[in-house]
């Protein structure tokens, strides 16, 4: 029996652990007006656990800041992480963000193969950016 590109047993899962921004170091609270300082160096380092039973492989995380005319977007793959273990995945040389308007950054983690909670793969945190 071979696994390559089936699920094997048990619980399959990532989430979602923080989302800070750096490098001011806040952690973003999805629940509160999140003010960020966003200077040129502003990057987002967004954590993730595996809480299945499994290695999970080419798990991609996309954080998008939602802004007008044209969002943000920014995808990267985690090769692996095992279960229990945080992996942390930094975003930077993001662009230029609006200043003073309420935004959202959102967070996605992509749905592994066999997961059955997504409830944790998605995050959107209200942020202002100030000058810094």
């Amino acid at each position: 029996m071979t696994t390559t590109g089936t699920s094997t047993g048990g619980l399959h899962g990532t989430g979602i652990v923080e989302t800070k921004a750096l490098p001011s170091e806040v952690v973003l609270d999805p629940n509160t007006e999140n003010i960020v300082t966003a200077g040129t160096d502003l990057a987002f380092a967004v954590t993730i656990e595996d809480t299945g039973d499994n290695q999970e492989v080419q798990i991609k995380v996309t954080l998008t800041i939602q802004q007008q005319p044209s969002p943000i977007v920014a995808t990267k793959t985690v090769d692996s992480i095992n279960p229990g273990e945080t992996k942390t995945v930094t975003f930077s040389d993001l662009g230029q963000v609006a200043f003073a308007t309420k935004t959202t950054v959102k967070v996605d983690v992509q749905p592994v193969e066999g997961e059955a909670n997504t409830d944790n793969n998605s995050a959107e945190y209200p942020v202002i950016f100030s000058l810094g």
